[in-house]
């Protein structure tokens, strides 16, 4: 299969926004099918400037609406689902998207450490003198001349 440029893909297979791999603590605020109110708290563990993917316990269907919480910066916004994944251990893998896209919702990745450079061996320093291994020293042993007399 030939690799497709961005550029030459059709919108709507766009992706518009990097996703990044981040758990954020969430609560999700939403209406259940007796139109009761109803939150949970959970995570995001993939993040966008779009959108997110969420473990989510309560079930919702796509296209419901829902509002989401940060819980680090207590801002909140409109989402709607988009889509339903694999359910583990009582969640499901809920996809979300942003009503109006918002930037910086997210907090931002932590960068990534640089990746230290081997030592050069040209500018190694020459081993410290230390205390140098002394050969164990052989045990005298007596004739068995000595011994008998």
């Amino acid at each position: 299969m030939p690799i497709i440029a961005p550029s030459d893909l059709r919108p709507q297979n766009r992706r518009r926004s990097k996703r990044i791999q981040l758990r954020v603590a969430i609560v999700v605020r939403l209406r259940d099918a007796g139109n009761l109110s109803t939150s949970e708290k959970t995570e995001a563990i993939i993040v966008n400037n779009h959108g997110a993917l969420i473990l989510l316990a309560t079930a919702v269907k796509p296209n419901q609406i829902i509002r989401i919480e940060n819980v680090n910066s207590r801002e909140e916004l409109l989402c709607r689902v988009t889509s339903l994944g694999e359910t583990f251990m009582g969640k499901t893998q809920v996809g979300v998207e942003f009503v109006v896209p918002t930037p910086g919702f997210w907090p931002a990745p932590p960068k990534p450490k640089k990746a230290e450079a081997a030592p050069d061996p040209t500018k190694t320093k020459p081993a410290e003198a230390g205390p140098t291994a002394t050969a164990a020293k052989p045990k005298k042993v007596e004739s068995t001349d000595t011994l008998k007399k």
